[in-house]
């Protein structure tokens, strides 16, 4: 992050670039942009151009076929809208249409088309594409074909509008001009009239940020790392600026609304938690008003996906802390419903249809939870539904915890044993003919301080296997957090 940034404003800036009718095309391959784009790689673009070409074809169905090629070609989607919107008026909606002028300002003598686009400054990376419009010089003649500008024996009444149409969704969905390159976003018309391997290549890399980058999945606890070089950065994931900053990217899904707690804790690295949805929209961050290198947010979500970015500085905000250095994440939850515990897997690589649920709660159910104080009653409740081809057959359930690395299994007494000791055998929490549906409470009324207890970190997987192949062990993929603190 920037060390500016929390002074930034938010405006919108009016851009105009243009396309020329002479010149020719120079062959390279140097796609140039500088790092505006579209939040998620789509915007809806409204076009409803009436008349037809010399060539009888719809001005309309060439605008059309201009925005599918950009959608069949590259990693980008134009949301098409076969509706007419005014392209000169500022109302957050893409248009085009032929106009005598560039609202309100002269077309220069050989301009074919201008494309005005509106930005708006965000948290990191270069601003982002609010509105973009198209305005084609109703001044200029133009025709629809393929080929060469001139054909021998062939005439075509003016410039082809395809083209035209193919240069300023490009400019539309944030490519530059290329002064050297044999492509479709050239600086002049020419007789090229497809987009090319650059302009691919230009529009893919523009919104493929975040495969530059170790995206990992987030799970509910602790996570111990670091931001030192070799991590990505901020110009790595968003593709244009200045910040040089390293960071780290972590994704969760969510199933219904949840309430989600971060906390990036360093002694020596001066944190920043930003918050973002899929499209990498920035929804919150921390403020960075407490004075030390640590830093947290809270903040109620909406099912769907989102990002956490334990990021820094590109230059120290706060005087003792540095822009790289060890952190801990912390990440809680609190919901209605029972987290996701991810898809099913196996010890040896056996396949299961199995489904695992499980959820800690301190108020008899009515909400769930990895985070609680030690005085507070918990209970734990698992359910397996079980594989129909192991219903019915003799098996076991385990349940195992996992605290600072050692490996506990609970026994048929209600008792964690230290599996990591005493790993030649595999405690069994009960051993019974596999029903449809394994019901098993792991804790109940239970309260940490009672029993010493003050503050802990655990991860709970729950599975179970069958007596005839008793080494393979049937789980799930994500761990049941708990975390109790004083």
């Amino acid at each position: 992050m920037q060390a500016s940034i929390i002074a930034k404003t938010h405006a919108g800036v009016k851009s105009a670039v243009t396309l020329f009718v002479t010149g020719w095309f120079i062959a390279a391959m140097a796609f140039e942009f500088d790092g505006e784009k579209w939040p998620g790689a789509e915007t809806e673009f409204y076009f409803a151009l009436e008349g037809t070409s010399g060539t009888g074809i719809l001005w309309n169905t060439a605008f059309r076929e201009a925005l599918l090629d950009w959608n069949e070609a590259t990693d980008f989607n134009y949301i098409l809208r076969e509706e007419s919107r005014d392209p000169c008026l500022s109302d957050s909606l893409n248009g085009v249409d032929f106009t005598e002028d560039v609202c309100g300002t002269e077309f220069g003598e050989q301009t074919l088309a201008v494309t005005l686009t509106s930005y708006r400054a965000q948290l990191l990376g270069p601003p982002r594409i609010i509105e973009t419009d198209i305005v084609i010089n109703q001044g200029q003649t133009l025709d629809i074909f393929d080929g060469n500008l001139q054909q021998f024996g062939v005439r075509f009444d003016g410039i082809d509008f395809r083209r035209i149409a193919l240069h300023e969704l490009g400019h539309a969905l944030g490519l530059n001009h290329e002064p050297s390159a044999a492509a479709m976003m050239a600086a002049t018309v020419g007789n090229l009239d497809r987009l090319t391997a650059d302009d691919i290549a230009g529009v893919n890399a523009l919104y493929g940020g975040l495969s530059n980058c170790n995206v990992r999945v987030l799970s509910y606890g602790r996570i111990s790392d670091s931001l030192a070089a070799g991590d990505c950065t901020v110009n790595e994931l968003t593709l244009g600026g200045s910040d040089d900053s390293f960071i780290d990217v972590y994704s969760f899904e969510l199933v219904e609304t949840t309430t989600v707690q971060f906390e990036m804790a360093s002694t020596g690295l001066d944190s920043v938690l930003i918050l973002a949805d899929s499209k990498l929209q920035y929804l919150d961050f921390d403020d960075k008003q407490s004075g030390s290198c640590s830093s947290s947010l809270s903040q109620t979500l909406g099912p769907g996906s989102y990002f956490i970015l334990a990021n820094t500085f590109d230059e120290p905000v706060q005087e003792a802390c540095g822009t790289t250095g060890a952190y801990e994440l912390t990440a809680s939850f609190s919901s209605s419903r029972t987290p996701s515990l991810g898809n099913g897997t196996s010890l040896n690589g056996g396949s299961s249809s199995a489904g695992f649920s499980a959820g800690i709660t301190a108020d008899n159910g009515n909400s769930f939870g990895n985070r609680f104080s030690a005085s507070e009653s918990l209970d734990l409740d698992v359910s397996i539904d079980i594989d129909p081809l192991h219903v019915g057959q003799p098996g076991f359930l385990i349940i195992a915890a996992v605290v600072d690395g050692e490996i506990l299994l609970l026994n048929q007494q209600g008792q964690f044993i230290n599996y990591s000791q005493n790993p030649a055998q595999l405690i069994r929490a009960a051993s019974k003919v596999l029903d449809a549906t394994e019901e098993l409470a792991v804790l109940t009324d239970f309260v940490p301080a009672e029993v010493g207890i003050d503050s802990i970190i655990v991860d709970f997987f729950i599975g179970y296997g069958v007596d005839s192949d008793p080494a393979e062990v049937y789980f799930h993929q994500t761990p049941l957090n708990l975390i109790v603190i004083p």
